[in-house]
Protein backbone atom coordinates (compact mmCIF):
# COMPACT_ATOMS: atom_id res chain seq x y z
CA UNK A 1 0.00 0.00 0.00
CA UNK A 2 2.85 2.38 0.86
CA UNK A 3 4.37 1.93 -2.60
CA UNK A 4 1.03 2.65 -4.27
CA UNK A 5 0.60 5.78 -2.14
CA UNK A 6 4.06 7.16 -3.10
CA UNK A 7 3.49 6.50 -6.80
CA UNK A 8 0.16 8.29 -6.70
CA UNK A 9 1.72 11.30 -4.98
CA UNK A 10 4.47 11.53 -7.58
CA UNK A 11 1.94 11.35 -10.42
CA UNK A 12 -0.10 14.16 -8.86
CA UNK A 13 3.03 16.30 -8.36
CA UNK A 14 4.17 15.94 -11.97
CA UNK A 15 0.65 16.61 -13.18
CA UNK A 16 0.52 19.82 -11.11
CA UNK A 17 3.93 20.92 -12.39
CA UNK A 18 2.89 20.31 -15.98
CA UNK A 19 -0.31 22.29 -15.44
CA UNK A 20 1.59 25.22 -13.88
CA UNK A 21 4.16 25.21 -16.67
CA UNK A 22 1.41 25.08 -19.27
CA UNK A 23 -0.46 27.92 -17.56
CA UNK A 24 2.68 30.09 -17.39
CA UNK A 25 3.46 29.47 -21.03
CA UNK A 26 -0.11 30.25 -22.01
CA UNK A 27 -0.03 33.44 -19.91
CA UNK A 28 3.18 34.67 -21.51
CA UNK A 29 1.96 33.93 -25.01
CA UNK A 30 -1.43 35.51 -24.36
CA UNK A 31 -0.25 38.71 -22.69
CA UNK A 32 2.98 39.44 -24.61
CA UNK A 33 2.51 38.45 -28.26
CA UNK A 34 5.69 38.71 -30.35
CA UNK A 35 7.45 40.21 -27.32
CA UNK A 36 10.93 40.54 -28.82
CA UNK A 37 9.72 41.71 -32.22
CA UNK A 38 7.29 44.38 -31.05
CA UNK A 39 8.98 45.79 -27.95
CA UNK A 40 10.50 49.29 -28.31
CA UNK A 41 12.29 51.46 -25.75
CA UNK A 42 10.98 55.01 -25.61
CA UNK A 43 13.14 57.43 -27.55
CA UNK A 44 14.13 60.81 -26.16
CA UNK A 45 15.36 64.10 -27.51
CA UNK A 46 17.45 66.80 -25.89
CA UNK A 47 16.77 70.54 -26.09
CA UNK A 48 19.15 73.33 -25.16
CA UNK A 49 17.76 75.44 -22.31
CA UNK A 50 19.94 77.96 -20.47
CA UNK A 51 23.06 76.34 -21.90
CA UNK A 52 22.10 72.92 -20.57
CA UNK A 53 20.64 69.94 -22.41
CA UNK A 54 17.20 68.94 -21.12
CA UNK A 55 15.68 65.52 -21.84
CA UNK A 56 12.18 65.21 -23.40
CA UNK A 57 10.09 62.53 -25.02
CA UNK A 58 10.35 62.62 -28.80
CA UNK A 59 7.33 64.33 -30.34
CA UNK A 60 8.51 65.80 -33.62
CA UNK A 61 12.10 66.89 -34.18
CA UNK A 62 14.73 64.67 -32.56
CA UNK A 63 18.18 65.81 -31.40
CA UNK A 64 20.76 63.38 -30.05
CA UNK A 65 22.43 64.02 -26.69
CA UNK A 66 25.86 64.21 -28.36
CA UNK A 67 24.68 66.91 -30.76
CA UNK A 68 23.01 68.88 -27.98
CA UNK A 69 26.16 68.72 -25.82
CA UNK A 70 28.32 70.01 -28.68
CA UNK A 71 26.03 72.89 -29.65
CA UNK A 72 24.42 73.95 -26.38
CA UNK A 73 27.39 75.09 -24.28
CA UNK A 74 31.17 74.85 -24.50
CA UNK A 75 32.20 72.23 -27.10
CA UNK A 76 33.09 68.91 -25.49
CA UNK A 77 36.86 69.20 -25.99
CA UNK A 78 39.28 67.61 -23.52
CA UNK A 79 41.69 68.95 -22.40
CA UNK A 80 40.06 72.34 -22.55
CA UNK A 81 41.80 74.66 -25.03
CA UNK A 82 43.40 77.85 -23.75
CA UNK A 83 41.29 79.98 -26.09
CA UNK A 84 38.19 79.09 -28.09
CA UNK A 85 35.84 81.36 -30.02
CA UNK A 86 32.55 80.32 -31.61
CA UNK A 87 31.14 82.53 -34.33
CA UNK A 88 28.00 80.36 -34.43
CA UNK A 89 26.70 77.11 -33.03
CA UNK A 90 26.10 75.19 -36.22
CA UNK A 91 27.11 71.78 -37.46
CA UNK A 92 27.08 69.84 -40.70
CA UNK A 93 27.12 66.21 -41.70
CA UNK A 94 30.47 65.30 -43.21
CA UNK A 95 31.26 62.67 -45.79
CA UNK A 96 34.14 60.71 -44.31
CA UNK A 97 35.06 59.46 -47.79
CA UNK A 98 35.66 63.08 -48.91
CA UNK A 99 38.29 64.23 -46.43
CA UNK A 100 41.48 65.60 -47.94
CA UNK A 101 44.75 66.80 -46.41
CA UNK A 102 47.26 69.27 -47.71
CA UNK A 103 50.70 69.67 -46.15
CA UNK A 104 54.12 70.58 -47.48
CA UNK A 105 57.06 68.31 -48.13
CA UNK A 106 59.75 68.02 -45.48
CA UNK A 107 61.51 65.69 -43.03
CA UNK A 108 58.28 65.12 -41.08
CA UNK A 109 56.15 64.30 -44.12
CA UNK A 110 55.93 60.61 -43.21
CA UNK A 111 55.07 61.47 -39.60
CA UNK A 112 52.29 63.78 -40.82
CA UNK A 113 51.02 61.10 -43.16
CA UNK A 114 50.88 58.65 -40.25
CA UNK A 115 49.08 61.21 -38.09
CA UNK A 116 46.47 61.93 -40.76
CA UNK A 117 45.95 58.19 -41.29
CA UNK A 118 45.30 57.86 -37.55
CA UNK A 119 42.82 60.74 -37.81
CA UNK A 120 40.81 58.93 -40.50
CA UNK A 121 41.01 55.67 -38.55
CA UNK A 122 39.61 57.37 -35.45
CA UNK A 123 36.61 58.63 -37.44
CA UNK A 124 35.98 55.09 -38.64
CA UNK A 125 35.88 53.97 -35.00
CA UNK A 126 33.22 56.62 -34.30
CA UNK A 127 31.09 55.55 -37.26
CA UNK A 128 32.00 52.28 -38.98
CA UNK A 129 30.59 51.34 -42.35
CA UNK A 130 29.51 53.19 -45.45
CA UNK A 131 28.10 56.69 -45.83
CA UNK A 132 24.30 56.52 -46.01
CA UNK A 133 23.41 60.23 -45.90
CA UNK A 134 24.98 62.84 -48.20
CA UNK A 135 27.65 64.84 -46.42
CA UNK A 136 29.87 67.81 -47.08
CA UNK A 137 33.49 67.67 -48.20
CA UNK A 138 36.18 68.42 -45.59
CA UNK A 139 39.52 69.95 -46.64
CA UNK A 140 42.29 70.15 -44.01
CA UNK A 141 45.27 72.40 -44.66
CA UNK A 142 48.24 71.87 -42.31
CA UNK A 143 50.88 74.60 -42.18
CA UNK A 144 54.15 74.17 -40.27
CA UNK A 145 56.57 77.03 -39.68
CA UNK A 146 59.26 74.46 -38.80
CA UNK A 147 58.94 71.27 -40.87
CA UNK A 148 62.25 69.88 -39.57
CA UNK A 149 61.55 69.14 -35.89
CA UNK A 150 61.07 65.39 -35.53
CA UNK A 151 62.05 64.88 -31.89
CA UNK A 152 60.10 65.92 -28.84
CA UNK A 153 62.02 67.86 -26.20
CA UNK A 154 61.09 70.02 -23.24
CA UNK A 155 61.58 73.20 -25.27
CA UNK A 156 59.53 71.95 -28.23
CA UNK A 157 56.78 74.38 -29.15
CA UNK A 158 53.57 72.30 -28.96
CA UNK A 159 51.16 75.14 -29.70
CA UNK A 160 48.68 75.21 -32.58
CA UNK A 161 45.91 77.33 -34.06
CA UNK A 162 42.81 75.80 -35.60
CA UNK A 163 39.92 77.29 -37.56
CA UNK A 164 36.93 75.48 -39.05
CA UNK A 165 34.85 77.46 -41.54
CA UNK A 166 32.00 76.53 -43.86
CA UNK A 167 31.10 77.86 -47.29
CA UNK A 168 30.33 75.46 -50.13
CA UNK A 169 32.59 72.99 -48.35
CA UNK A 170 34.26 72.78 -44.97
CA UNK A 171 37.74 74.30 -44.75
CA UNK A 172 40.08 73.58 -41.84
CA UNK A 173 43.24 75.58 -41.33
CA UNK A 174 45.67 74.05 -38.85
CA UNK A 175 48.86 76.03 -38.25
CA UNK A 176 51.62 75.01 -35.86
CA UNK A 177 55.29 75.54 -35.28
CA UNK A 178 56.07 71.87 -35.91
CA UNK A 179 54.68 68.37 -36.24
CA UNK A 180 53.93 67.97 -32.53
CA UNK A 181 51.72 71.05 -32.37
CA UNK A 182 49.96 69.98 -35.57
CA UNK A 183 49.35 66.52 -34.11
CA UNK A 184 47.68 68.10 -31.06
CA UNK A 185 45.57 70.19 -33.41
CA UNK A 186 44.37 67.05 -35.20
CA UNK A 187 43.31 65.58 -31.86
CA UNK A 188 41.29 68.70 -31.14
CA UNK A 189 39.76 68.66 -34.62
CA UNK A 190 38.80 65.05 -34.04
CA UNK A 191 36.86 66.13 -30.95
CA UNK A 192 34.92 68.67 -33.01
CA UNK A 193 33.51 65.69 -34.93
CA UNK A 194 30.99 63.35 -33.35
CA UNK A 195 28.59 60.56 -34.21
CA UNK A 196 24.96 61.67 -34.39
CA UNK A 197 22.84 58.59 -33.78
CA UNK A 198 19.68 60.30 -35.05
CA UNK A 199 21.02 60.67 -38.61
CA UNK A 200 23.52 57.80 -38.20
CA UNK A 201 26.35 59.96 -39.54
CA UNK A 202 29.28 62.12 -38.40
CA UNK A 203 28.80 65.81 -37.70
CA UNK A 204 31.35 68.59 -37.35
CA UNK A 205 31.10 71.87 -35.47
CA UNK A 206 32.12 74.84 -37.62
CA UNK A 207 32.53 78.54 -37.09
CA UNK A 208 35.29 77.71 -34.58
CA UNK A 209 38.61 79.41 -33.82
CA UNK A 210 41.00 77.77 -31.34
CA UNK A 211 44.39 78.89 -30.07
CA UNK A 212 46.00 76.39 -27.77
CA UNK A 213 49.27 75.48 -26.05
CA UNK A 214 50.37 73.54 -22.96
CA UNK A 215 51.14 75.20 -19.66
CA UNK A 216 53.86 72.66 -18.82
CA UNK A 217 56.27 70.79 -21.11
CA UNK A 218 56.36 67.56 -19.08
CA UNK A 219 52.99 65.76 -18.90
CA UNK A 220 53.57 62.16 -17.95
CA UNK A 221 52.14 58.77 -17.08
CA UNK A 222 54.31 56.28 -15.20
CA UNK A 223 53.67 52.53 -15.38
CA UNK A 224 55.46 50.07 -13.13
CA UNK A 225 56.23 47.09 -15.39
CA UNK A 226 58.19 45.19 -12.74
CA UNK A 227 55.69 44.14 -10.05
CA UNK A 228 53.42 42.87 -12.80
CA UNK A 229 54.25 42.55 -16.48
CA UNK A 230 52.24 44.31 -19.19
CA UNK A 231 52.42 43.23 -22.85
CA UNK A 232 53.66 45.81 -25.33
CA UNK A 233 50.33 45.83 -27.19
CA UNK A 234 48.59 46.90 -23.98
CA UNK A 235 51.17 49.63 -23.35
CA UNK A 236 50.50 50.87 -26.88
CA UNK A 237 46.83 51.30 -25.97
CA UNK A 238 47.94 53.47 -23.05
CA UNK A 239 49.92 55.57 -25.54
CA UNK A 240 46.80 55.88 -27.70
CA UNK A 241 44.88 57.33 -24.78
CA UNK A 242 47.77 59.62 -23.84
CA UNK A 243 47.83 61.01 -27.37
CA UNK A 244 44.11 61.79 -27.18
CA UNK A 245 44.65 63.62 -23.87
CA UNK A 246 47.80 65.43 -25.11
CA UNK A 247 50.02 63.75 -22.51
CA UNK A 248 53.56 63.51 -23.80
CA UNK A 249 55.84 61.37 -21.56
CA UNK A 250 55.44 57.63 -20.98
CA UNK A 251 57.69 56.79 -18.04
CA UNK A 252 58.30 53.06 -17.69
CA UNK A 253 59.55 52.02 -14.25
CA UNK A 254 61.03 48.97 -15.91
CA UNK A 255 62.67 47.13 -13.02
CA UNK A 256 62.32 46.60 -9.31
CA UNK A 257 63.25 44.09 -6.63
CA UNK A 258 60.91 41.40 -7.93
CA UNK A 259 61.68 41.38 -11.66
CA UNK A 260 63.99 42.68 -14.39
CA UNK A 261 62.01 42.28 -17.62
CA UNK A 262 64.08 44.39 -20.04
CA UNK A 263 66.74 42.67 -22.12
CA UNK A 264 69.74 44.99 -22.28
CA UNK A 265 72.41 44.04 -24.85
CA UNK A 266 75.43 44.64 -22.60
CA UNK A 267 73.99 42.95 -19.49
CA UNK A 268 71.58 40.31 -20.75
CA UNK A 269 72.07 38.25 -17.57
CA UNK A 270 69.85 40.68 -15.67
CA UNK A 271 66.78 39.73 -17.69
CA UNK A 272 67.84 36.11 -18.10
CA UNK A 273 67.78 35.64 -14.33
CA UNK A 274 65.33 38.42 -13.47
CA UNK A 275 62.34 38.11 -15.82
CA UNK A 276 59.19 36.32 -14.65
CA UNK A 277 59.24 34.11 -17.74
CA UNK A 278 60.33 33.89 -21.38
CA UNK A 279 57.11 35.56 -22.53
CA UNK A 280 57.47 38.39 -20.01
CA UNK A 281 60.39 40.37 -21.42
CA UNK A 282 60.87 43.56 -23.40
CA UNK A 283 63.45 43.15 -26.15
CA UNK A 284 65.46 46.05 -27.55
CA UNK A 285 63.30 45.85 -30.69
CA UNK A 286 60.16 46.08 -28.53
CA UNK A 287 61.45 49.31 -27.06
CA UNK A 288 62.48 50.76 -30.43
CA UNK A 289 59.10 49.91 -31.94
CA UNK A 290 57.30 51.43 -28.95
CA UNK A 291 59.48 54.53 -29.28
CA UNK A 292 58.42 55.06 -32.90
CA UNK A 293 54.79 54.18 -32.19
CA UNK A 294 54.74 56.77 -29.41
CA UNK A 295 56.59 59.49 -31.30
CA UNK A 296 54.01 59.82 -34.07
CA UNK A 297 51.42 60.16 -31.30
CA UNK A 298 53.35 62.98 -29.63
CA UNK A 299 54.67 60.87 -26.76
CA UNK A 300 58.29 60.33 -25.71
CA UNK A 301 59.66 57.41 -23.65
CA UNK A 302 61.49 57.71 -20.35
CA UNK A 303 63.05 54.42 -19.23
CA UNK A 304 63.99 53.87 -15.58
CA UNK A 305 66.08 51.08 -14.08
CA UNK A 306 65.82 51.80 -10.38
CA UNK A 307 69.01 51.78 -8.29
CA UNK A 308 70.67 51.54 -5.78
CA UNK A 309 67.61 50.24 -3.90
CA UNK A 310 64.62 48.27 -5.22
CA UNK A 311 67.02 45.71 -6.72
CA UNK A 312 67.27 41.95 -6.39
CA UNK A 313 65.85 39.83 -9.19
CA UNK A 314 68.42 39.55 -11.95
CA UNK A 315 71.07 41.39 -9.98
CA UNK A 316 71.57 38.36 -7.78
CA UNK A 317 73.15 36.32 -10.58
CA UNK A 318 76.49 36.87 -8.82
CA UNK A 319 76.16 35.85 -5.19
CA UNK A 320 79.52 34.47 -4.05
CA UNK A 321 80.82 35.91 -0.81
CA UNK A 322 81.92 39.52 -0.77
CA UNK A 323 81.48 39.79 -4.54
CA UNK A 324 77.71 39.60 -4.45
CA UNK A 325 75.88 42.39 -6.25
CA UNK A 326 72.95 42.66 -3.84
CA UNK A 327 72.88 42.82 -0.06
CA UNK A 328 70.03 42.87 2.48
CA UNK A 329 67.69 41.07 0.12
CA UNK A 330 68.35 37.50 1.22
CA UNK A 331 65.52 37.32 3.76
CA UNK A 332 63.38 40.12 2.27
CA UNK A 333 63.46 40.44 -1.50
CA UNK A 334 61.92 43.90 -1.27
CA UNK A 335 64.90 45.23 0.75
CA UNK A 336 67.60 44.46 -1.81
CA UNK A 337 70.29 47.13 -2.30
CA UNK A 338 73.34 47.29 -4.51
CA UNK A 339 76.51 46.30 -2.70
CA UNK A 340 78.74 49.41 -2.38
CA UNK A 341 81.75 47.21 -1.55
CA UNK A 342 81.68 45.65 -5.03
CA UNK A 343 83.07 48.10 -7.60
CA UNK A 344 81.89 45.85 -10.43
CA UNK A 345 78.36 46.95 -9.62
CA UNK A 346 79.17 50.44 -10.89
CA UNK A 347 80.45 49.04 -14.19
CA UNK A 348 77.19 47.13 -14.62
CA UNK A 349 75.30 50.37 -13.94
CA UNK A 350 77.36 52.13 -16.61
CA UNK A 351 76.51 49.37 -19.11
CA UNK A 352 72.82 49.68 -18.21
CA UNK A 353 72.92 53.45 -18.68
CA UNK A 354 74.69 53.07 -22.02
CA UNK A 355 72.04 50.64 -23.28
CA UNK A 356 69.15 52.83 -22.09
CA UNK A 357 70.63 55.90 -23.79
CA UNK A 358 71.13 53.96 -27.02
CA UNK A 359 67.60 52.57 -26.98
CA UNK A 360 65.87 55.92 -26.52
CA UNK A 361 68.33 58.19 -28.35
CA UNK A 362 67.58 60.69 -25.59
CA UNK A 363 70.26 62.61 -23.75
CA UNK A 364 67.92 65.29 -22.39
CA UNK A 365 66.06 63.30 -19.70
CA UNK A 366 67.47 60.42 -17.68
CA UNK A 367 65.90 58.84 -14.59
CA UNK A 368 68.33 57.41 -12.01
CA UNK A 369 65.61 56.05 -9.73
CA UNK A 370 67.16 56.33 -6.23
CA UNK A 371 63.82 55.58 -4.61
CA UNK A 372 63.42 54.64 -0.93
CA UNK A 373 67.03 53.83 -0.04
CA UNK A 374 67.20 52.07 3.34
CA UNK A 375 70.40 53.39 4.88
CA UNK A 376 70.47 50.73 7.61
CA UNK A 377 71.29 48.24 4.85
CA UNK A 378 74.55 50.02 4.08
CA UNK A 379 75.70 50.98 7.55
CA UNK A 380 77.76 47.81 8.14
CA UNK A 381 79.54 47.86 4.76
CA UNK A 382 83.26 48.60 4.52
CA UNK A 383 82.66 51.52 2.18
CA UNK A 384 80.39 53.29 4.65
CA UNK A 385 82.72 52.83 7.62
CA UNK A 386 82.76 55.92 9.86
CA UNK A 387 80.83 58.03 7.33
CA UNK A 388 77.48 59.67 8.07
CA UNK A 389 74.98 57.54 6.20
CA UNK A 390 73.23 60.32 4.27
CA UNK A 391 76.60 61.70 3.25
CA UNK A 392 77.62 58.23 2.10
CA UNK A 393 74.39 58.01 0.11
CA UNK A 394 75.28 61.29 -1.61
CA UNK A 395 78.77 60.02 -2.36
CA UNK A 396 77.45 56.80 -3.88
CA UNK A 397 74.91 58.75 -5.95
CA UNK A 398 77.78 60.86 -7.29
CA UNK A 399 79.49 57.64 -8.38
CA UNK A 400 76.31 56.64 -10.21
CA UNK A 401 76.16 60.05 -11.86
CA UNK A 402 79.81 59.71 -12.95
CA UNK A 403 78.95 56.39 -14.58
CA UNK A 404 76.01 58.00 -16.37
CA UNK A 405 78.36 60.68 -17.67
CA UNK A 406 80.77 58.01 -18.94
CA UNK A 407 77.92 56.20 -20.68
CA UNK A 408 76.83 59.42 -22.41
CA UNK A 409 80.17 60.25 -24.04
CA UNK A 410 81.44 62.21 -21.05
CA UNK A 411 78.41 64.52 -21.02
CA UNK A 412 75.56 64.51 -18.54
CA UNK A 413 71.95 64.59 -19.74
CA UNK A 414 70.39 67.98 -19.23
CA UNK A 415 67.96 66.66 -16.63
CA UNK A 416 69.09 63.89 -14.28
CA UNK A 417 65.91 62.88 -12.46
CA UNK A 418 65.61 61.27 -9.02
CA UNK A 419 62.65 60.36 -6.84
CA UNK A 420 62.24 62.64 -3.83
CA UNK A 421 63.81 61.35 -0.63
CA UNK A 422 65.80 62.62 2.36
CA UNK A 423 68.73 62.94 -0.07
CA UNK A 424 66.83 65.54 -2.11
CA UNK A 425 66.48 67.80 0.90
CA UNK A 426 68.96 70.32 2.29
CA UNK A 427 71.75 69.99 3.24
CA UNK A 428 72.34 66.67 1.49
CA UNK A 429 71.49 67.43 -2.13
CA UNK A 430 74.12 70.18 -2.04
CA UNK A 431 76.62 67.30 -1.83
CA UNK A 432 75.56 66.03 -5.24
CA UNK A 433 77.74 66.91 -8.22
CA UNK A 434 74.79 67.86 -10.40
CA UNK A 435 71.65 69.90 -9.85
CA UNK A 436 69.18 67.04 -10.10
CA UNK A 437 65.56 67.32 -11.19
CA UNK A 438 63.38 65.97 -8.41
CA UNK A 439 60.30 63.84 -9.10
CA UNK A 440 58.42 64.78 -5.98
CA UNK A 441 56.12 62.02 -4.75
CA UNK A 442 56.35 62.73 -1.01
CA UNK A 443 57.56 65.55 1.20
CA UNK A 444 57.75 69.32 1.21
CA UNK A 445 59.18 70.80 -2.02
CA UNK A 446 60.15 74.09 -0.37
CA UNK A 447 63.81 73.19 0.13
CA UNK A 448 64.16 71.81 -3.39
CA UNK A 449 62.54 74.85 -4.99
CA UNK A 450 64.32 77.43 -2.86
CA UNK A 451 67.66 76.00 -4.02
CA UNK A 452 66.67 76.26 -7.68
CA UNK A 453 66.06 72.58 -8.47
CA UNK A 454 63.59 71.63 -11.16
CA UNK A 455 60.54 69.66 -10.04
CA UNK A 456 58.16 67.13 -11.58
CA UNK A 457 55.14 66.71 -9.31
CA UNK A 458 53.77 63.19 -8.68
CA UNK A 459 52.39 63.72 -5.20
CA UNK A 460 50.94 60.66 -3.47
CA UNK A 461 47.33 61.21 -2.44
CA UNK A 462 46.81 63.47 -5.45
CA UNK A 463 48.41 61.90 -8.53
CA UNK A 464 48.87 58.23 -7.57
CA UNK A 465 46.68 55.80 -9.50
CA UNK A 466 47.25 52.70 -7.34
CA UNK A 467 46.00 53.88 -3.94
CA UNK A 468 42.89 52.64 -2.17
CA UNK A 469 42.93 48.87 -2.72
CA UNK A 470 44.08 47.75 0.71
CA UNK A 471 46.97 45.48 1.72
CA UNK A 472 48.52 43.16 -0.84
CA UNK A 473 50.51 40.79 1.40
CA UNK A 474 49.57 39.02 4.66
CA UNK A 475 52.04 40.98 6.80
CA UNK A 476 50.40 44.29 5.89
CA UNK A 477 47.63 45.74 8.02
CA UNK A 478 46.53 48.43 5.60
CA UNK A 479 47.11 49.78 2.13
CA UNK A 480 50.37 51.57 1.42
CA UNK A 481 48.65 54.76 0.30
CA UNK A 482 44.95 54.37 1.03
CA UNK A 483 42.34 55.79 0.52
CA UNK A 484 41.33 55.74 -3.14
CA UNK A 485 41.98 58.95 -5.06
CA UNK A 486 38.98 60.00 -7.21
CA UNK A 487 39.30 61.86 -10.49
CA UNK A 488 38.14 65.12 -8.87
CA UNK A 489 41.30 65.11 -6.72
CA UNK A 490 43.49 64.59 -9.78
CA UNK A 491 41.72 67.53 -11.43
CA UNK A 492 41.78 69.97 -8.51
CA UNK A 493 45.42 69.56 -7.48
CA UNK A 494 47.57 72.60 -8.39
CA UNK A 495 50.86 72.31 -6.45
CA UNK A 496 52.49 75.19 -8.31
CA UNK A 497 49.86 77.50 -6.84
CA UNK A 498 50.42 76.15 -3.34
CA UNK A 499 54.22 76.09 -3.43
CA UNK A 500 55.07 78.77 -5.99
CA UNK A 501 58.24 78.84 -8.11
CA UNK A 502 56.28 77.90 -11.22
CA UNK A 503 59.32 78.68 -13.36
CA UNK A 504 61.02 75.62 -11.83
CA UNK A 505 58.10 73.25 -12.43
CA UNK A 506 58.65 71.07 -15.51
CA UNK A 507 55.19 69.60 -15.08
CA UNK A 508 53.67 66.52 -13.50
CA UNK A 509 53.21 62.81 -13.81
CA UNK A 510 50.58 60.35 -12.60
CA UNK A 511 52.05 57.15 -11.20
CA UNK A 512 50.72 53.60 -11.34
CA UNK A 513 52.62 51.16 -9.13
CA UNK A 514 51.46 47.71 -10.09
CA UNK A 515 51.41 45.54 -6.95
CA UNK A 516 47.65 45.16 -7.41
CA UNK A 517 47.31 45.91 -11.10
CA UNK A 518 47.45 43.40 -13.93
CA UNK A 519 46.78 43.48 -17.66
CA UNK A 520 43.04 43.10 -17.07
CA UNK A 521 42.82 46.21 -14.88
CA UNK A 522 45.55 48.48 -16.27
CA UNK A 523 43.36 50.66 -18.47
CA UNK A 524 40.58 51.25 -15.95
CA UNK A 525 43.12 52.27 -13.32
CA UNK A 526 44.53 54.85 -15.72
CA UNK A 527 41.34 56.21 -17.31
CA UNK A 528 39.53 58.52 -16.83
CA UNK A 529 41.59 59.80 -13.86
CA UNK A 530 44.65 60.45 -16.02
CA UNK A 531 42.42 62.48 -18.32
CA UNK A 532 41.45 64.68 -15.37
CA UNK A 533 45.16 65.16 -14.68
CA UNK A 534 45.76 65.87 -18.38
CA UNK A 535 43.51 68.94 -18.41
CA UNK A 536 45.10 70.25 -15.25
CA UNK A 537 48.61 69.92 -16.65
CA UNK A 538 47.71 71.15 -20.17
CA UNK A 539 45.59 74.28 -19.72
CA UNK A 540 45.29 74.47 -15.91
CA UNK A 541 41.85 76.13 -15.81
CA UNK A 542 41.60 78.40 -12.77
CA UNK A 543 37.94 77.62 -12.20
CA UNK A 544 35.33 75.49 -13.87
CA UNK A 545 31.63 74.86 -13.93
CA UNK A 546 30.78 71.33 -12.73
CA UNK A 547 28.26 70.88 -15.54
CA UNK A 548 30.87 71.78 -18.14
CA UNK A 549 33.61 69.60 -16.60
CA UNK A 550 31.41 66.52 -16.20
CA UNK A 551 29.90 66.89 -19.69
CA UNK A 552 33.28 67.15 -21.37
CA UNK A 553 34.91 64.38 -19.32
CA UNK A 554 32.04 61.97 -20.00
CA UNK A 555 32.30 62.77 -23.70
CA UNK A 556 36.06 62.16 -23.62
CA UNK A 557 35.52 58.86 -21.82
CA UNK A 558 33.12 57.81 -24.56
CA UNK A 559 35.74 58.68 -27.17
CA UNK A 560 38.30 56.53 -25.38
CA UNK A 561 35.83 53.64 -25.49
CA UNK A 562 35.17 54.21 -29.18
CA UNK A 563 38.87 53.56 -29.81
CA UNK A 564 38.84 50.34 -27.80
CA UNK A 565 40.29 51.80 -24.59
CA UNK A 566 38.63 50.65 -21.39
CA UNK A 567 37.70 53.27 -18.79
CA UNK A 568 36.22 53.22 -15.31
CA UNK A 569 32.70 54.58 -14.92
CA UNK A 570 32.37 58.22 -13.87
CA UNK A 571 28.77 57.96 -12.66
CA UNK A 572 25.47 56.22 -13.54
CA UNK A 573 24.44 56.55 -17.19
CA UNK A 574 21.24 58.28 -16.02
CA UNK A 575 23.36 61.28 -15.01
CA UNK A 576 24.79 61.55 -18.52
CA UNK A 577 21.31 61.35 -20.04
CA UNK A 578 19.93 63.95 -17.62
CA UNK A 579 22.59 66.70 -17.59
CA UNK A 580 22.75 68.86 -14.50
CA UNK A 581 20.49 66.64 -12.37
CA UNK A 582 23.10 64.63 -10.47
Amino acid sequence: MLVVFVVCCLLLMFSYTDNVSSTRTKYLRTNFPNFYNDFEVQRYTWKCENQKCVKYLVEDEETSLATCNMLCSEPAIWPKPVHIKLTNRESSIIDKTKISFNFSQGPVKIMLQNATDLFIKSLESLKPGNQSTPGIKLSINIILSDPNTNKLKLNTNESYELTVLKSDSLAVRLSAANFFGARHGLETLNQLIWFDEVVNELRILHGVEIRDYPKFPYRGVMIDTARNFFPVDLIRKVVDGMAMAKLNVLHLHLTDAVSFPIVLPKVQELARFGAYGPDMIYTPQDIRDLLQYSLVRGVRLLLEVDAPSHVNAGWSFLQEGANKFVICGESDIFNGHLNPDNDEVLQVLEDIYSDLLDLTDNNELFHLGSDEVNLTCWQDTKSANKIAMKLFWAQYTNKMIDRLKNANNNELPEHVIMWSSPLTESPYFEKLDVKVTVQLWLGDPSSVLSHGHRVIYSTVGHWYLDCGFGPWKPSMHGGVCDPYTPWHTFYDYRPWVQHGHQELVLGGEVCLWSEQVGPDSLETRIWPRSAAFAERIWSDPSAGDDYDIYTRLVSFSDRLKSRGIRTAAIWPLWCSQNPGKC
